[in-house]
């Protein structure tokens, strides 16, 4: 009898599968990296060392692996949030929505209010009420149901409302909800479409649904190659040596400068240092014409307009100056 157990060789490694299971998708709580350009901002501080090339594939690998949990918490803000999750908050002892219409509670007692309250509501209503809040917040007019800014508030309480749900859920459990987080990719997708039509419609109106809302709109890009580990690195290492080229050039352009200046400066000093040993040798020179007797040396000032007037003055009065007679002359 042939033995199975020499053609077929069995382990607990075929048992658990050829390799261990790895989780590309890691969980992110740097609040930081809801920048959508935080990895290639990181890229670009990278020293530029042997080490660069695996630097940048850990960084990568990284940024694959905080794309799926960025993907459903960047547009709200929601890493690290761990109690409201962007929810409004309701007053517990205020009447839910479906009741406020109601003139008997009006007067009713408070064990009464209580039971119609907030604070008495299921998930449903409760969910109700945030929704309500939100729509509150940017509808158009009192009965508005069917517009754009009404439907980006709705949808925006229900990624927040099931946010908050498969939170609560994986404090029970380590096993994520797919079919919630599924439900959750679908909603953004679709708030994100009617955004940018709202876009595209009414750039304030956008705006204004954006800020009260507290969304963090980012226009979407393609990205500029494929998206590989290999195509990523590659367009950062294109973009660091484009930006280490004009930094270097800038550096370059700037010492350029600065040597301009101080050849300006020097040459200006050495001009000024050059005249004035020029004028001192026009002054010996003058001085030896002096005592060769071949100039004469001028004391004092020469005011020449102030001579012409005096001379000018002399020669009238001996012309046309007579003194006045006296008693004596006959």
């Amino acid at each position: 009898m042939i033995n199975l157990r020499r053609l077929v060789h069995t382990s607990c490694r075929l048992e658990r599968g050829r390799t261990a299971f790895y989780n590309v998708h890691q969980k992110v709580t740097d609040p930081a990296k809801q920048d959508p350009d935080y990895f290639e901002k990181k890229a670009r501080e990278l020293p530029l060392d042997q080490n660069y090339i695996d630097a940048l594939s850990k960084l990568y690998y990284e940024k694959i692996g905080s794309e799926r949990d960025l993907g459903l918490k960047a547009a709200d803000n929601l890493i690290l949030e761990k109690t409201e999750f962007g929810l409004p908050r309701i007053e517990k002892s205020k009447i839910r929505a479906k009741y406020e219409d109601l003139d008997v509670l009006s007067n009713a007692p408070e064990s009464v209010k209580k039971v119609f309250s907030v604070e008495m509501a299921t998930r449903r209503e409760l969910s109700q009420e945030w929704k309500e809040s939100l729509i509150k917040s940017v509808r158009q007019h009192s009965l508005d149901g069917s517009s754009l800014e009404m439907k980006i508030a709705w949808l925006t309480a229900l990624i927040r409302h099931w946010s908050l749900l498969v939170n609560d859920i994986g404090q029970e459990t380590k096993k994520k909800p797919t079919w919630l987080t599924h439900r959750i990719w679908l909603v953004i997708n679709e708030r994100r479409k009617a955004l940018r039509i709202l876009r595209e419609r009414n750039e304030a109106a956008f705006e204004n649904t954006i800020a009260a809302l507290k969304i963090s709109y980012h226009v979407p890009k393609q990205p500029a190659h494929v998206k590989t580990r290999k195509a990523w690195a590659e367009a950062q290492l294109k973009l660091r040596v484009e930006n280490e080229k004009e930094k270097r050039l800038e550096e370059l352009h700037e010492r350029y400068d600065k040597q301009v200046e101080d050849h300006k400066r020097e040459t200006e000093e050495k001009r000024k240092a050059l005249n004035n040993e020029l004028d001192k040798l026009a002054e010996d020179m003058r001085r030896i014409d002096v005592i060769e007797g071949k100039a004469f040396e001028t004391v004092g000032k020469y005011e020449p307009s102030l001579i012409s007037s005096l001379t000018e003055t002399v020669i009238h009065s001996n012309l046309f100056y007579h003194p006045p007679p006296t008693m004596s002359e006959k």
